[in-house]
């Protein structure tokens, strides 16, 4: 809504209950890809030195795109509910915003990804993503669902992104 109370835009989104989920049963361990200060201030200062061009990313769908490894299942959301199969509740396939594993799930596909593309991962912080190809260098730094990245190149930058 805006400031007069119009609604200008209607979005929603399906939330599983974070606060339900009980640690070793619905999940086991909680975990979120965030970026040490040091690679983020290095990443920042390389592109300042070497003129590189930064660019930012946000993936606003990150935590939908993560494949869960155990079944979960979430009660119909209220307001929604089938009246026919009222006792019924969906099982899910890929992840969910609330899931205690959703940032894991996300983080661990854009890895692999980027892996398969030919990147490396940073030696100290996992979070930084090195692509070295006829000497130029493209770099990119996960930050939960915000990507960082910088090139050497402006055609590895584009590349990037035409993949993501």
């Amino acid at each position: 809504m805006d400031e007069q109370g119009v609604i200008v835009r209607n979005k929603a989104r399906l939330v599983a209950k974070g606060y339900n989920q009980e640690e070793g049963i619905d999940f086991g361990e909680t975990y979120a890809p965030v970026a040490r200060l040091e690679p983020v201030r290095l990443l920042l200062a390389c592109a300042c030195m070497n003129g590189f061009k930064l660019h930012q990313m946000d993936v606003k769908s990150a935590f939908l795109n993560g494949y869960i490894d155990e079944e979960v299942y979430v009660s119909q959301p209220f307001g929604f509910e089938d009246q026919k199969y009222s006792n019924h509740v969906f099982k899910l396939k890929k992840s969910l915003y609330g899931l205690k594993q959703a940032a894991r799930q996300w983080y661990e596909r854009l890895s692999n990804f980027l892996l398969s593309q030919g990147y490396e991962t940073g030696k100290t912080d996992k979070t930084l993503f090195i692509k070295k190809a006829c000497n130029q260098i493209i770099l990119v730094q996960v930050y939960v669902d915000d990507i960082i990245f910088s090139s050497t190149n402006k055609t590895l930058c584009e590349q990037f992104v035409k993949a993501m």
